[in-house]
């Protein structure tokens, strides 16, 4: 039986397509077209239509047609959203920039459709209103045949699992294509960490005063005895342990304020305050999974580094991630599609190139070993935390000395999206399944980089 989700760009169509492999679907998203004739099916290759059990997106619905004739069994889905969200979406999407990088058959089916290649208000509503009905119409008496469906609303697997007579997985209904939270920019997520992070590093640097060689010049040691005094009292209130809690605490405050600011929808869960229900956390498709102070020994010692860690999560998978190591100003962070970058302090951000992290045929040829991450690489202290050692595997740094054993989730899920827009995997030791998120419990795990 085939599936066509025939729901117009913007309404939904990535979500289905994910929902549509969860069920076990071999499933196409997005096409594309290399010519278009309207009413012709050979605009869609017919290889593709032969391959996958499913297909959603463009051109899919300008040929719901001519599908239903060819495959008499099938099945269509048709997303649909309100006109307000749907507009917003379009114009934030099919600008003239867009439309000067489409070929020709894209620019005619969007002609066909809209009677514009570029985002009109009234031209974009009427051919959606236009396109909705003639679907209903041509369908209709058929409901075994047509499902409609507005994932942006909440529905979700309760409607789309008795239409297929599938039973309902155990896991939210995925939401890949959120439009807002897909293009926050990583820069801000990068300003965030920078800010947590110097609220540890200030008060790391005074935990460190009194450990330094002292310069013999009085002008010099008055000027730093306001950073002494500050140790001294710290000291006396219990020291790092107590130092630690202070700027963790703090940390976490920085993130989570500017975090919920930056889109109040997406709930935080931290390594210091993570008791959300599972029954409640299982049904979120999105949420900041952050770690304040990864690398408590790197805290503690000079010779040591400590980062400051944010993930966003899509549906149990990391998908924009930033790691900032405070003491030496170094940021790894990615997006999900964007590629990952590395910023040296003072400097400007380089991209993370496949062949320098060692990705390509050799890391994925027969016979391949996953690495074990490491507490120790080659020239990096020991008490480096493990995100940071994750990023520097990620990059392709040499040496490897012990296994990574009990790595929390929100030490891993940041430097996760560094190591996968680099085209490695990170796994677990046990099963060497795919590691992912926001699990029943949150216990550690072993984990690999392949």
């Amino acid at each position: 039986m085939k599936i066509f989700g025939i729901g117009l760009s913007k309404t939904g169509t990535t979500s289905l397509a994910h929902a549509l492999e969860i069920l076990g679907y071999k499933t196409r998203d997005y096409p594309g077209l290399v010519h278009y004739s309207p009413g012709d099916l050979t605009s869609i290759d017919d290889s593709l239509l032969d391959a996958y059990d499913a297909l959603t997106d463009t051109p899919i619905p300008s040929f719901y047609r001519e599908l239903d004739v060819k495959y008499p069994d099938a099945k269509f889905i048709l997303t649909i959203r309100v006109a307000e969200g749907w507009l917003k979406s379009c114009k934030k999407q099919f600008t003239q920039k867009l439309a000067d990088k489409q070929n020709e058959a894209h620019t005619q089916l969007f002609m066909d459709l809209y009677g514009c290649a570029v985002y009109d208000e009234q031209k974009f509503l009427a051919g959606y209103d236009r396109f909705v009905n003639g679907v209903q119409e041509y369908f209709r008496g058929r409901p075994d045949k047509l499902l409609i469906m507005n994932v942006a609303a909440g529905d979700g697997w309760e409607t789309l699992c008795p239409f297929l007579n599938k039973p309902v997985p155990d896991i939210p209904f995925p939401k890949a294509n959120v439009t807002q939270i897909r293009w926050m920019s990583v820069n801000d997520l990068v300003d965030i960490a920078r800010e947590a992070g110097q609220e540890i590093l200030r008060v790391h640097n005074i935990m460190s005063a009194n450990s330094v060689s002292q310069d013999s010049n009085a002008l010099s040691w008055l000027k730093r005895f306001p950073v002494h005094l500050e140790s001294t009292m710290l000291n006396l209130r219990g020291g790092r342990p107590v130092a630690l809690a202070r700027v963790t605490r703090a940390a976490q405050d920085v993130l989570i304020r500017r975090l919920s600011k930056l889109n109040p929808g997406i709930p935080v869960i931290s390594s210091t305050s993570h008791a959300v229900p599972y029954t409640e956390r299982s049904k979120w498709n999105h949420f900041w999974l952050i770690d304040p102070l990864d690398g408590e020994d790197g805290f503690a010692s000079q010779a040591g580094e400590f980062t400051v860690n944010i993930a966003l999560i899509e549906d149990q998978k990391p998908i924009s991630g930033v790691v900032y190591a405070p003491i030496s100003g170094t940021i790894y962070y990615a997006m999900a599609g964007k590629g990952a970058f590395k910023v040296e302090s003072g400097g400007q951000p380089v991209r993370i190139n496949m062949h320098d992290a060692g990705g390509g045929e050799a890391a994925s040829s027969p016979g391949h070993k996953p690495t074990c991450l490491s507490q120790k690489a080659e020239n990096t202290p020991a008490t480096v935390s493990k995100a940071l050692m994750m990023c520097m595997l990620a990059e392709g740094l040499p040496g490897v000395d012990q296994s990574m054993h009990h790595c929390m989730e929100w030490q891993s899920a940041a430097a996760h999206v560094v190591a996968g827009a680099v085209g490695k995997s990170i796994r677990t030791c046990n099963d060497n399944a795919e590691l992912t998120y926001n699990k029943m419990d949150w216990s550690s795990e072993c984990i690999t980089v392949s």
